[in-house]
């Protein structure tokens, strides 16, 4: 090769060279010592087998790229390491064979025989093929291409040299891939860890959010529960006081129309009741009828025996009579010893035959338990509607009239107001008959 040759390839040569020497200075990065093979799923990286690496010898490769070294000191150690009997691999005899060079290299410096460098370094460069490539690219044993870069370029086999470079270059970019695919890989993987924490924190923060959601609607259910309570309660004390008032009223009213003695209706309930029942047989009069009793000697009852023993007297009185009345008809107390009964559908015969079982029935029945005299008897008007002109009023005043007749017929009998006003009507007529002057 001629001079001008030389130099224009030494000139082409001087980039690349400063290039791959400031690259050289990262750092390594060796895969562990157990076997194993590493993949991307999501970057589709290829399967690449990584050979395990004695970390003595890692450790011999790291002090040889110091600046400063114990040339003695590493000699020791790959001595041992050259010695040992322990199976190597491809991958640690490719290191082992680079350690001899760099340390020969080291020693002799320029001195250094290239031709033995350049012996070790292709005996390594044999082992290649039993080495993964991505492997190959890591720097430790990309080592190897610069050492005979330098040492072509020594004895002057630029050509060498330069092929050297290239291939270096070429596992350099695989290395520099590599090592940004595995970057990038972490960061996923870093993402995808820090993406699950905020899941997490996400899912934590809404389950809390849940808890308290339900410990507040739990919380208005109580509230709910509470014033549902309170309100049925308040609701059933106001319900038991209407009651209670309207019990009070009933009673009340129960009092005013009832006589306190007997417990019958009283006047005011009995003319009430009367006045109705006229109205409502006002289109068929002769079906209601009107008894009035009287007790027969009350008051000399009740002067011989006191008004203890009379009032005894006109609750039984009135207890036999409701006994022998009709379930529809109505009984009450006038006032004093007097007692009035409203029949309905009672015309005078019907009206004069209840009459007349009360009238015996009194009669019959035994008082000697409450007084020494053991009979009492009353005398009975009985009256009945002639027509829709009448009254209660009426009703009642021609009842009490023949409760007068009866007591002046010698009391203990019944007496009926048609009768009487039939015998009235005959006195009337002959008295018109004999007042008349002759003709």
């Amino acid at each position: 090769m001629t001079f001008f040759s030389q130099s224009m390839l030494r000139i082409l040569l001087l980039p690349l060279v400063f290039t791959l020497t400031c690259q050289a200075s990262e750092p390594a990065n060796v895969p562990a010592v157990t076997e194993k093979k590493t993949s991307n799923k999501v970057l589709n990286i290829p399967v690449m087998e990584i050979l395990p690496i004695n970390t003595n010898l890692l450790a011999l490769m790291s002090q040889l790229k110091l600046t400063t070294i114990n040339n003695q000191q590493v000699e020791i150690v790959l001595t041992q390491l050259t010695e040992s009997k322990a199976t190597r691999n491809a991958a640690e005899q490719y290191l082992l064979l680079i350690a001899q060079a760099l340390l020969q290299a080291n020693t002799n410096g320029k001195d250094a025989d290239s031709a033995d460098v350049i012996a070790l370094l292709q005996r390594a460069g044999k082992l290649s093929d039993q080495i993964s490539e991505q492997q190959l690219a890591q720097p430790d044993f990309l080592q190897l291409h610069l050492l005979l870069a330098e040492h072509y370029a020594r004895q002057g086999e630029y050509e060498l040299a330069y092929l050297e470079k290239k291939s270096y270059l070429k596992k350099y970019y695989i290395y520099r891939e590599n090592k940004r695919v595995a970057m990038i890989a972490s960061l996923e993987q870093s993402f995808e860890v820090n993406g699950k924490k905020a899941n997490n924190a996400l899912m934590e923060s809404q389950n809390e959010l849940q808890i308290r959601r339900v410990a507040e609607v739990q919380d208005e259910k109580s509230v709910q529960q509470y014033n549902f309570t309170l309100i049925i309660s308040t609701a059933i004390v106001f319900v038991l006081l209407f009651f209670r008032q309207l019990r009070i009223r009933n009673k009340l009213i129960r009092l005013t129309r009832t006589d306190a003695l007997t417990g019958l209706a009283n006047r005011s309930a009995l003319f009430e009741k009367g006045e109705q029942m006229v109205t409502s047989f006002a289109s068929q009069p002769a079906e209601l009828s009107v008894l009035l009793l009287d007790l027969d000697h009350f008051k000399k009852i009740n002067d011989n025996f006191g008004h203890q023993v009379g009032d005894q007297i006109l609750v039984t009185v009135s207890q036999l009579v409701k006994e022998t009345m009709r379930t529809r008809d109505i009984f009450s107390r006038l006032g004093g010893e007097e007692f009035v009964a409203l029949l309905p559908f009672a015309d005078s015969n019907k009206a004069k035959a209840i009459a007349m079982r009360i009238n015996d029935k009194i009669a019959q029945y035994d008082f000697s338990p409450i007084m020494l005299q053991s009979k009492v008897t009353i005398s009975v008007g009985v009256a009945t509607m002639k027509d829709n002109q009448m009254t209660f009023d009426d009703l009642l005043h021609g009842a009490d009239l023949a409760m007068y007749q009866a007591k002046e017929q010698g009391r203990n009998t019944v007496v009926c107001y048609q009768d009487i006003a039939a015998v009235q009507e005959r006195r009337a007529n002959t008295d018109f008959v004999q007042s008349m002057p002759d003709i």
